[in-house]
């Protein structure tokens, strides 16, 4: 376990009353799984949607997918894929729970987030671990060679102002309405970005994480009209 993990395996999160008489057009969890263990969402199996880019040994139906692109390109593929055929709500999420320190999320007690409050069907639903700690136009992570604001202007066609909130880890929950604010292509510029030749080559695994720190603080402000 690397530092700064905390756990990889979560026991199975009670199904929320929430879902009585709902199906996965309502409400669906979509996974970028690895190699994560996923007891958690057993009692979610009805709802779920895996990207499964480690071994094929799962107990669950997955979609195998290569292993690029981190989160943010499962966010974003399957926003493209299904832009006009998405879930009422759908909670994007990693396929461990409680993982590291500062994204906490758990039934009850001392956490970052509730399990249950990312567990939705309404129109206006968008929930995450809230971050306001945006970087500076000027910023970067990891010695990158562009600047945060440079690849928000070629994203959005705008300057990037920090006025809005990151969302921590990706966590999400959001409505279709709400991934509708934004048009197709602005999801097809940000996968674009993230999965880009880097110096004419693929890009490594720290290339594809790095830009997904990048997708991570931006991609609120394509789920939101500011």
């Amino acid at each position: 376990m690397s530092k700064g993990r905390l756990s990889f395996i979560h026991p199975p999160f009670k199904l929320s009353k929430k879902l009585d008489k709902k199906t996965k057009k309502n409400f669906e969890i979509v996974i970028a799984r690895y190699d994560e263990k996923m007891p958690w969402c057993y009692n979610y199996r009805d709802y779920i949607t895996i990207y499964n880019k480690g071994e094929d040994n799962m107990i669950y139906p997955n979609i195998r997918v290569e292993n690029k692109g981190h989160l943010a390109d499962t966010i974003l593929n399957h926003i493209i894929n299904n832009y006009d055929k998405l879930a009422d709500v759908t909670f994007f999420t990693h396929g461990s729970f409680n993982y590291r320190p500062d994204q906490i999320i758990r039934e009850n007690g001392k956490c970052h987030r509730f399990f249950e409050d990312f567990i939705s069907c309404e129109p206006n639903t968008l929930v995450y671990i809230p971050r306001n700690d945006l970087p500076k136009k000027n910023d970067t992570f990891y010695d990158y060679p562009d600047t945060i604001g440079n690849i928000y202007k070629q994203i959005f066609n705008e300057d990037y102002i920090a006025n809005f909130q990151w969302a921590c880890g990706k966590w999400i929950s959001v409505s279709k309405e709400n991934i509708r604010n934004s048009s197709i292509e602005i999801y097809k510029k940000m996968l674009e970005f993230v999965l880009a030749d880097f110096n004419g080559k693929p890009p490594s695994q720290h290339i594809y994480r790095t830009r997904g720190i990048f997708i991570e603080r931006i991609i609120l402000r394509a789920f939101k009209q500011i």
